[in-house]
């Protein structure tokens, strides 16, 4: 694997001259992010032509025009040879197979660069957008599902070259919205076991997952997480968290110290907090986990309200 610029990427990237580089992603999954740092000739974005041609890059009715655009310069850049990087979400196989067939034609090599966050991670940050650039919720977690049927396999199929996995690599800060590629779960979570039984090799290890124990790596995967996680017997604990009137759910894993929560698999949002914890009650006993009794719940004052649910594995018959 490398490193880039804050991104991750997996496998290494090795490209030869002539590339085209598609991602393919939801909204709000860093591609745009990424393209500040990729190493490409030229970068293509549709939200760029749609803000020359109609001034708005979130103007969708200039759509058609801006695809046209975009193609027109596809065709330049893959003619003279170029490394290209195709900023747009390409999550449709139609719309893949089309770019397929332009390398194709220019005999170049095409390689798909997958942006994956969780859903919950794409819809906070798209939340977080201005207006003109927010994707409808449910166009998002559309985009979404389509862009998790487009495995690595699936891409091959389709006629791509090769097939990368993009994550940020970690800020450092308390909360963030770095991921753990869900390939490297399981990696993860025998890591963190060996770290909580004491294992100080694994405590120094766990900076390749985990850089310096700061930072909330957030799961790509929730269910293989927690069924990991679980079979593992991790401490881990429920964190529900009131804010603006949503009660937002995640489990949070721990090392043995205790000190900072290294992995979190948010769950989502809710109106309420009884809604909140049957979800996460749910989830818990999917996958493995069992919550502790109510006496044992904490309450916290956080500008909002906070409740720590202790979780653990449930014994396993021998």
């Amino acid at each position: 694997m490398t490193t880039t610029a804050g991104f991750l990427v997996v496998p290494p990237l090795d490209l030869a001259p002539g590339t085209l580089l598609v991602a393919v992603g939801p909204g709000a999954s860093g591609k745009s992010t990424y393209a500040d740092t990729v190493a490409a000739d030229a970068v293509v974005c549709l939200d760029s032509l749609r803000r020359e041609i109609g001034g708005d890059e979130g103007d969708q009715s200039v759509t058609p025009a801006a695809v046209e655009r975009q193609n027109a310069l596809l065709e330049h850049h893959l003619g003279a040879g170029s490394t290209v990087f195709l900023d747009s979400t390409n999550v449709e196989p139609h719309v893949r197979a089309q770019l397929v067939e332009r390398a194709r034609r220019h005999s170049r090599p095409i390689v798909a660069l997958r942006f994956l966050p969780d859903l919950d991670t794409c819809l906070t940050r798209n939340a977080q957008r201005p207006p003109n650039r927010q994707v409808p919720p449910d166009t998002l977690r559309w985009q979404h599902q389509l862009a998790r049927e487009a495995t690595p396999d699936a891409l091959l199929r389709e006629g791509f070259t090769a097939v990368h996995h993009i994550e940020p690599t970690s800020t450092g800060a308390t909360v963030s919205s770095d991921v753990l590629a869900p390939a490297r779960i399981s990696d993860a979570v025998a890591v963190l076991r060996k770290a909580q039984e004491g294992d100080e090799g694994a405590r120094r290890d766990l900076a390749e997952f985990f850089p310096e124990y700061e930072g909330l790596v957030m799961q790509t995967d929730h269910a293989r997480y927690l069924e990991h996680a679980a079979r593992a017997g991790l401490v881990a604990t429920h964190l529900l968290i009131l804010e603006a009137g949503r009660w937002l759910a995640s489990v949070d894993t721990y090392t043995s110290d205790f000190e900072l929560p290294l992995a979190s698999v948010a769950l989502g949002d809710y109106a309420s907090r009884t809604e909140a914890i049957r979800e996460t009650v749910r989830a818990a006993t999917d996958n493995g986990w069992a919550l502790a009794p109510e006496h044992q719940w904490s309450d916290f004052d956080c500008g909002g309200g906070e409740i720590h649910i202790p979780i653990h594995a449930r014994p396993t018959a021998v």
